[in-house]
């Protein structure tokens, strides 16, 4: 749910003592901590859609603040099949919140939002940050690895126009209170087979790209 500010409004207390809040909304949009895609959704709609945000910039996705002022760390979980996860500790931003990377990537009509973190691989060994929002990785790739062939990425690059059609709607309705539905009270989503290998194409790579990385760096592990 996404809550207006205001003296005695819903969760007030509990929103502004934790301070997660849109920068670029008037009046001031603050976020309920518990829906955290809603936020990575909200401020995503102003990198595709607000012309104040300068997308060239890498803005982060939960602040829009420009890189490198932000800096989101990822870690493996424990075991063989740990999953990459947010690292608390080692990453900052003012809107920082941990969600799962897995999901954030996924399309639903409900959630279109698919801005997500990935590892980029071609800023591995470097002293800048790895890690970069897909919804940028465009910009990112022209500014700092030019001669990239973007259509290598396009996999990441390219938005459905079921993506597009859905951030466009949470662009118009930015500044209203949503509501969390239940899954149950919508028909399943039916995701084509090529959407959904591109999905496991995509966090396959990274994923062993990841520890191969992370093995080559500690040979002795």
């Amino acid at each position: 749910m996404i809550d207006h500010a205001g003296p005695g409004g819903p969760d007030a207390s509990l929103v502004d003592h934790i301070g997660l809040r849109c920068p670029n909304c008037q009046p001031v949009v603050t976020f309920n901590p518990s829906l955290r895609q809603q936020i990575v959704e909200h401020i995503s709609a102003h990198i595709l859609h607000d012309p104040s945000v300068d997308r060239s910039s890498e803005p982060c996705g939960l602040c829009l603040r420009p890189e490198p002022l932000c800096r989101i760390v990822l870690k493996k979980s424990k075991g063989k099949k740990g999953k990459l996860a947010i690292d608390m500790k080692a990453s900052s931003c003012p809107n920082l919140v941990k969600f799962n990377l897995a999901a954030a990537a996924q399309y639903t009509y409900s959630s279109p939002c698919t801005n997500h973190l990935i590892i980029c691989p071609h800023c591995i060994g470097s002293e800048s940050s790895p890690v970069v929002w897909s919804y940028n990785f465009r910009f990112h790739l022209l500014r700092k690895h030019p001669r990239v062939s973007l259509q290598d990425y396009n996999d990441v690059l390219s938005l459905t126009k079921l993506e597009k059609g859905g951030m466009k709607r949470a662009w118009e309705r930015r500044n209203k209170p949503q509501k969390l539905h239940r899954k149950s009270q919508r028909a399943p989503l039916m995701i084509s087979e090529r959407h959904r290998s591109r999905l496991v194409f995509k966090y396959v790579f990274l994923f062993y790209f990841f520890n191969d990385s992370t093995d080559q760096q500690n040979p002795q592990q």
